[in-house]
């Protein structure tokens, strides 16, 4: 493996997980992932000798998040029981793919173990809400077309000078970064945990801990707050351009020419003051042609929102799983909106509560791999391994990097 990862190994590993399939395919990243554990399962058997290289699988199915979000006939009672199942089926799904690897450097257990399956409970509601494309190279291109942008029309005589009229469009680009999490088990420790009863798999258990931190990093990245995926205190960060990709307050707030968002005024801390703002947003996003189909906030605005409907309504709104996910079914002129709470969105007492509200269609993330298994060199009697990825989301409404038409409401007092 090359010592660095430079731009033709990062297209390499890209086209190495993808196949065949082409570039900004919208995908059941999950299927993905399986469809490539075989082929990489074929590529190690053929080549013993290889450094172990293999796709990783989230046990939470994202279709089944969505579905949980977005359908309220299966709603989040049906999505809990669905979980409840991925985790009694946990046994089935690691046995066909414990093959996969060595004695000494299993990925995954050959046993159900609810001492590490508990990993899986916390749901990261963006990255399981956002779509995922494939990416084939480092760089992600797409076009843009803004609201006004499609040409025009008007009423013409019966013989009329036809004078066409031009697509204003654009063409985007943004690149992948990488997000990365390193572990290493000693010798001691491996032969320690299989002696227990029951049986540890200690680097099972130490790459399942490496990929919930990816996720944490992640949606930490999505939102665009503090990427210290061990501080509590999160604050709204622009990216590091040199490693980390815009986040989407980042993205939604670079428009201040003519944005959808809107920011309230000093002691907004009621849900009678938040609705106004809530209604102009989601109006400003209908009028340039966006449906918005979600809003996500932090905790404390949620429970200003909850506790504010409950007293409208006389009856408790909110629905709620023991896998960390909420949300509160707003209504809009002709739309119904999940709200769902983000516990990494900033909490500071002030005017630091945010709602953003968004039209998911527009949002993607492209990935040019998902989180992959990699061993690395064997050190001082200890194996060490590397869990990356490689992805950028992008949003398609924003033709020119400041024009974005996603919507929310900044700026909300909480206490």
């Amino acid at each position: 493996m090359a010592s660095r990862l430079d731009g033709e190994v990062i297209n390499q590993k890209g086209r190495a997980f993808w196949g065949g399939l082409d570039e900004g395919v919208t995908v059941d990243i999950r299927k993905a992932q399986q469809f490539a554990q075989e082929r990489f399962l074929a590529s190690m058997e053929a080549n013993p000798r290889d450094p172990a290289l293999f796709p990783l699988v989230d046990l939470v199915d994202p279709a089944l998040v969505r579905k949980g979000i977005f359908n309220d006939s299966y709603g989040l009672k049906g999505l809990e029981a669905d979980i409840q199942k991925a985790m009694d089926d946990f046994s089935t799904e690691v046995n066909s793919i414990s093959k996969a690897t060595s004695t000494s450097s299993s990925l995954m257990h050959s046993f159900p173990d609810q001492d590490v399956t508990f990993l899986f409970k916390k749901i990261y509601p963006l990255q399981n809400l956002i779509d995922v494309e494939s990416n084939r190279g480092k760089i992600a291109t797409w076009d843009a077309i803004p609201p006004n942008g499609a040409g025009t029309a008007s009423f013409i005589s019966e013989d009329p000078v036809l004078t066409e009229s031009d697509i204003t469009d654009y063409t985007r680009t943004a690149t992948c970064k990488i997000l990365g999490s390193v572990g290493r088990i000693t010798k001691m420790a491996r032969i320690a945990g299989s002696t227990q009863l029951p049986a540890r798999d200690m680097m099972s258990i130490r790459v399942m801990a490496s990929m919930e931190m990816m996720k944490n990093l992640r949606e930490r990245a999505i939102i665009g707050v503090t990427r210290d995926t061990a501080s509590t205190a999160n604050i709204y960060t622009p990216a590091n351009t040199a490693l980390e990709y815009k986040g989407l307050y980042e993205m939604i707030t670079a428009n201040t020419a003519d944005p959808c968002y809107v920011t309230a005024a000093g002691g907004t801390d009621t849900w009678t003051e938040i609705s106004p703002y809530l209604d102009e947003t989601y109006r400003r996003m209908i009028s340039v042609g966006l449906t918005p189909n979600l809003a996500m906030c932090d905790y404390k605005t949620f429970g200003i929102i909850r506790r504010g409907m409950n007293d409208f309504y006389r009856s408790e709104s909110m629905i709620e799983t023991t896998f960390g996910i909420s949300k509160i079914n707003l209504v809009f002129p002709g739309a119904i909106i999940p709200l769902v709470p983000n516990y990494f969105m900033p909490t500071t007492t002030g005017a630091n509560g945010s709602c953003f509200v968004l039209d998911t269609s527009y949002l993607k993330r492209r990935v040019l791999w998902p989180d992959m298994y990699t061993e690395l060199a064997n050190e001082n009697g200890s194996q060490k391994y590397l869990v990356d990825a490689a992805e950028v989301i992008i949003d398609k409404t924003d033709v020119n990097g400041t024009s974005s038409l996603q919507g929310g409401v900044f700026g909300i007092t909480v206490a």
